[in-house]
């Protein structure tokens, strides 16, 4: 995604707009497919473009100053890259870490954003994608600003190498020897092993195979290789119409790869049609005859040429831009498109002109020593950082959304000051409970840290991965069956007779999710799945199989009945500048008879469990929430509901009193 003008070279033309085409080419696809994937289904294999015509340019860029030392070398071309580059990045992620900050409230949905985006400053962010397992086509990177920094940091990670790659070739241009097979053959054996670590790990983890630069590097190493083709005066057309076919058949391998590409197979064998098609472009681009023929003139024409010097400026804004939107008033109507689409050209055209060329024509880093402008450009990022960083720890104070209010809306373990507690201080003291449950769990803490700090109760809590515990919806797959196995051991390792084990789970019917509301369709077809009488027997005899081996050892086990459930997500659906979201079309009201009707199968399992179980207790929370009719995800102006399903402090609170006199009748 970098945007450096062609330099001279001794084989090729001194400047190629054509280049500048092929990157207008990339961008426009890729901003297709974010705007809307079934537009352009194989889009994002624009990258691939870019990497290809990045390995192309530096090459050039470094090959044309072949006499000075490696010191000179490297310091030049890392103090290019930190003016070229840093200035309109790190402008960027500020203003969108800013914007993040004001609309985006904190959620499961939005979790990873941060570790992103601070972590693009320095060209990690390919990295913390990885680590905390997101995707590509996952949807909580769909909802992340920063993902698209991902090919930026291969990219500038590939700039940390490639200097020493490439100078070992260059000085051993006409010369012979050990030295200069040794210059030759190192681009081409990385490149080899790069191309078979990606069909590696495309094939066994394919989230580092596309974010990792070992199985990306083959493709910028193809854009390199190709310009070393042209300094050596090969693969160059010969006559204009040689020139036009390496163009045109360039350009239908890359639409096909636009047409089919499928993310299932990427890097490899998935980005050979991108890589191959660019490298066929440019060959037919960067030397021959002069004058143009038609197929270069498609990419030589000036509005082209123009959008492909914008191309790094817009590739920075799009995806920031259509991720906000998607936070905000939606991505999925027209007029958001449009309106998405004119943002995102004002925005690179404000960039281009007002940060990107003054600080790359600028005289007074011009006459700075290059060891200069590198510790001046990383002091600066460092500090552009540590900004966005405090930003970001200030949301509570800055958000313009609702959910600013944490105490009232995140389930987090608040001390009770704003509780009205019941009971005397302390009387639930050497009284322990286990918790066991999915993320729904994590949704009482605040009601937990009242009973630990008003009834001295000593309060554990098991997360079983994200999978619910005694679901009574579906049988748990394999990977949750181990995770509740490992939790129950370490429970029965230090539980005591007269203990109590609280397995808290969703067990309703999903309305909805934080960035969907769910077809009347489908949640008609789960219901129906889960009605099934050999669904019943599964679910009922892994239930009953959990809670008689807690109780063969005395421990009573208490678990939550189905609270109400809403298609809309709350914290999504409750400030000014998100109200028109399509996501929050469903509403936060359901009919109380539906939700009823929704749970009858769930409650069927809990009576049957209650006649065969002494030792079992259940907990009703929906007749507190839902008083009356509708069920809503608000009392009195106050949430109940954090997102569709998962309660919010507010709600904690409401339910407090209820779950106290649950923990009594017990003891």
């Amino acid at each position: 995604m970098t945007s450096d003008a062609s330099p001279e070279s001794t084989k090729t033309r001194s400047y190629i707009p054509g280049v500048d085409g092929l990157r207008a080419v990339a961008v426009l696809s890729v901003l297709l497919f974010h705007l809307d994937a079934r537009l352009l289904p194989g889009g994002f294999t624009g990258v691939d473009v870019f990497f290809v015509i990045s390995g192309y340019v530096i090459s050039r860029s470094l090959a044309s100053s072949p006499g000075i030392d490696f010191r000179t070398f490297v310091g030049r071309f890392y103090a290019r890259r930190i003016r070229r580059l840093f200035p309109a990045l790190v402008f960027c992620l500020m203003v969108v870490g800013l914007g993040t900050t004001l609309f985006v409230p904190a959620s499961w949905l939005s979790d990873t954003i941060w570790k992103t985006g601070l972590s693009a400053f320095f060209g990690f962010s390919n990295f913390a994608l990885v680590l905390v397992g997101d995707g590509y086509f996952s949807p909580r990177v769909e909802f992340n600003p920063f993902t698209h920094t991902w090919s930026l940091a291969v990219e500038e990670q590939f700039y940390l190498l490639f200097p020493v790659i490439l100078f070992p070739w260059i000085k051993s241009i006409g010369r012979g020897g050990s030295g200069s097979k040794l210059g030759s053959a190192l681009l081409p054996l990385l490149l080899v092993a790069s191309l078979l670590v990606s069909g590696y790990e495309t094939a066994i983890a394919n989230e580092r195979a596309y974010h990792l630069l070992p199985s990306r590097f083959w493709e910028i190493a193809c854009g390199a290789m190709l310009f070393r083709f042209h300094h050596g005066g090969r693969l160059m057309p010969s006559t204009r119409w040689q020139a036009s076919m390496l163009v045109a058949s360039g350009l239908a391998t890359m639409a096909v790869g636009f047409a089919v590409s499928n993310a299932t197979f990427f890097p490899f064998p998935g980005a050979l049609l991108p890589v191959s098609g660019s490298m066929l472009v440019i060959a037919g681009l960067s030397g021959g005859p002069r004058g143009e023929p038609v197929a270069n003139a498609l990419l030589e024409n000036s509005p082209i040429v123009y959008i492909g010097r914008l191309s790094y400026s817009l590739y920075l804004w799009h995806w920031s831009i259509f991720v906000l939107f998607k936070w905000t008033f939606g991505l999925e109507g027209p007029t958001e498109k449009i309106a998405a689409v004119v943002l995102t050209f004002a925005g690179s055209v404000l960039s281009y002109h007002l940060i990107e060329q003054p600080f790359r024509r600028s005289r007074f880093a011009a006459r700075r020593s290059h060891a200069y402008v590198v510790r001046s450009g990383l002091a600066a990022i460092g500090l552009c950082c540590a900004i966005s960083a405090v930003v970001y720890y200030a949301r509570p104070v800055l958000s313009l959304s609702v959910t600013g209010e944490e105490r009232t809306w995140y389930p987090y373990p608040w001390t009770p000051a704003d509780v009205r507690l019941e009971g005397d201080p302390h009387d639930f003291t050497g009284r322990r409970l286990f918790v066991l449950g999915d993320s729904h769990m994590y949704g009482y803490q605040t009601l937990f840290q009242a009973l630990r700090e008003h009834h001295g109760l000593e309060v554990q809590l098991f997360s079983a991965d994200g999978c619910a515990v005694v679901d009574l919806l579906r049988p748990s797959a394999p990977w949750c069956v181990a995770a509740i196995e490992r939790n129950i051991q370490a429970i029965e390792a230090v539980a005591r007779p007269q203990d109590l084990v609280f397995l808290a789970s969703l067990r309703s019917i999903r309305l909805g999710n934080q960035w969907a509301t769910f077809p009347e369709s489908d949640v008609e077809a789960e219901r129906r799945r889960i009605a099934s009488a050999r669904n019943r027997l599964e679910v009922d005899e892994e239930a009953h199989a959990l809670v008689a081996r807690l109780e063969r050892r005395s421990i009573t086990v208490l678990i939550d009945a189905p609270k109400p459930v809403f298609r809309s997500p709350s914290f999504r659906c409750s400030d000014w500048f998100n109200e028109s979201n399509p996501v929050c079309s469903g509403g936060l009201s359901v009919e109380r008879e539906t939700l009823l009707a929704y749970r009858t199968d769930v409650m069927a399992s809990l009576s049957r469990l209650e006649r065969r179980h002494p030792l079992l207790a259940v907990w009703d929370p929906f007749p507190e929430l839902c008083p009356s009719d509708p069920c809503t995800a608000f009392a009195d102006g106050m949430p109940l509901f954090l997102d569709g399903d998962h309660l919010s402090a507010h709600g904690n609170r409401v339910l407090y009193a209820s779950f106290v006199s649950v923990l009594r009748t017990v003891w």
